[in-house]
């Protein structure tokens, strides 16, 4: 049954209508294509009724039915359910189906493409890929919805503190971990931990028991989820500087005249890839955090600059930077979901390395792989 929304072009039926629309208006116009309203289909007998069957015809008679479900608002965790729902009603597999809604994420159309499952939302994004007829669709909208369930009031941003700590803190646990120790690992509240840990759960980046407890984490997905709301040019203070004596001469003498800066960044990256793999890129350029950045940057010599600068002195955002270091190599680094952040949203070729160095993290520690 369609849900009701406040929103207007959210209800489920109204949802199906205008992806089948969106697929008429993309397909040639010799191709048929029919909707049928929450067929019945008897499987083992019982009777399941998906939200819509549409079936598609080539102009050489090839027919592929697509099953299709729709949910006025959806989060990454629902996809499962609904994946193991399609894969029952077509005897075990998920292909040939999408989901539909008010909008699909980022982290949703990733659990969807895991799943082997297509999707559509009014914002534009659509994928589709059918093997018979032959067809691939894959369009992208926004990023970011407008739309907002009137019902719900859970957080929605991984931005702020509570939520870096809680994100670098679980890249550092093992499991089983519970709530209260989570917060405490953390250093935040139980409350502001029990809501990033709800969120983290809706956006299926962890796993967690009916208690709350949290089960597995999924590391790369974690990070990858911060970074949409994490950018570290913006959450910290950033001052871009040059060393006129070049990048190694800051690197040598960091530890002597500034023991408590933190790397991050390509510099920090380096040290914690083995010595046996090559870095995908060279060296041109320092990121690096300071609780003083121009007492570092005079004992340095650096020099301000809006243009050219090789080296990235930063305020941290939190303390946790510091907290959270390690000592590699003889070099004080941020600690490894730091600096998979930071290079995600750093400037160059960092998304490469921090690619790199998931891959690395992959073989040695479980969780980095997904």
């Amino acid at each position: 049954m369609a849900r009701n929304s406040a929103n207007r072009g959210t209800t489920e039926a109204e949802l199906i209508a205008s992806a089948v629309e969106a697929l008429r208006s993309i397909l040639p116009q010799a191709w048929q294509l029919t909707v049928h309203y929450a067929p019945v289909r008897e499987v083992e007998g019982r009777l399941l009724r998906p939200d819509a069957e549409i079936t598609i015809e080539d102009p050489n008679g090839t027919v592929a039915n697509l099953v299709v479900e729709s949910k006025a608002f959806t989060a990454p965790r629902d996809v499962a359910r609904a994946a193991a729902f399609v894969a029952r009603v077509q005897g075990g597999q998920a292909k040939n189906a999408m989901l539909v809604t008010s909008f699909v994420s980022p982290a949703t159309r990733a659990e969807l493409a895991r799943h082997g499952m297509g999707w559509f939302d009014p914002t534009g994004n659509l994928r589709l890929a059918l093997e018979r007829p032959a067809v691939f669709i894959d369009r992208t909208g926004a990023d970011r919805s407008e739309v907002r369930d009137p019902e719900d009031r859970t957080l929605k941003s991984l931005r702020g503190h509570a939520a870096a700590r809680i994100v670098l803190a679980l890249c550092e646990t093992g499991t089983p971990v519970g709530v209260r120790e989570a917060a405490a690992r953390a250093g935040v509240s139980v409350a502001s931990g029990s809501r990033v840990l709800d969120l983290l759960d809706r956006e299926a980046v962890i796993r967690r028991r009916s208690d709350g407890t949290v089960i597995a984490v999924r590391r790369r997905a974690l990070v990858t989820r911060w970074t949409a709301d994490y950018q570290v040019m913006k959450a910290n203070e950033v001052i871009t500087s040059v060393d006129p004596r070049g990048i190694e001469h800051a690197l040598k003498a960091l530890p002597a005249v500034e023991p408590d800066a933190v790397l991050t960044g390509s510099a920090a990256a380096r040290a914690y890839l083995p010595a046996d793999v090559t870095p995908v890129s060279p060296l041109v350029s320092l990121s690096l955090y300071t609780a003083d950045p121009i007492g570092l940057m005079d004992r340095l010599r650096l020099k301000r600059v809006e243009r050219g600068s090789n080296v990235l002195v930063m305020r941290p955002y939190d303390d946790v930077v510091r907290e959270r270091a390690r000592t590699v190599g003889g070099l004080r680094c941020a600690p490894p979901a730091q600096v998979v952040a930071d290079l995600l949203t750093g400037p160059g070729r960092s998304t490469e390395e921090a690619e790199q160095l998931m891959e690395v993290f992959a073989t040695v520690e479980e969780g980095w792989a997904s």
